[in-house]
């Protein structure tokens, strides 16, 4: 009987066990500019002469770039203007259209197209504001049950060992 009840509690748990991402932790900032070492202290100029509270980063390759790109898909509150790598953002971009009010590609930027999309970044309102209650709330629960368990266990084998 012992045995039926661990292997279904095992069972319990590994249905219960959320999927893990191993994409990684974003730690970029959400209004950010893509930018290559040709072109990245220019745009920093730009932005820090007009003002533009902005993050510029210096990518080195198209697989860097790819890989920031892949955070907009969980990141709603993500916008990217891309100075460089225009190539990479539009094969993304063809891929995943749902980011496309949030992905500002440059090609041949000049300082003033560089300034308004810039710009345009900084001021973009997020419309697809996600409520993550519920998978708190679910969490919760499964942690709960799972608690619930193990204590109704523990207290069981204490009553068996008393009788």
């Amino acid at each position: 009987m012992k045995k039926i009840l661990t292997i279904t509690l095992v069972f319990i748990l590994l249905f219960t066990l959320s999927g893990v991402s191993s994409h990684g932790v974003d730690v970029t900032n959400d209004k950010m500019v893509i930018a290559n070492d040709t072109n990245g202290q220019q745009i920093k100029d730009i932005a820090d002469g007009n003002g533009i509270n902005i993050s510029v980063y210096k990518f080195t390759s198209e697989d860097e770039v790819e890989h920031q790109l892949e955070h907009m898909l969980n990141n709603s509150n993500k916008v990217i203007v891309v100075a460089s790598y225009q190539d990479v953002a539009q094969k993304f971009l063809e891929s995943h259209s749902d980011v496309s009010n949030r992905l500002i590609i440059c090609d041949n930027p000049d300082e003033q197209m560089l300034k308004d999309a810039m710009v345009k970044a900084v001021n973009h309102e997020n419309t697809n504001v996600n409520n993550n209650s519920f998978p708190l709330l679910v969490s919760g629960v499964v942690i709960g049950i799972v608690l619930g368990i193990c204590a109704g266990v523990i207290v069981m084998k204490k009553k068996g060992k008393k009788e």
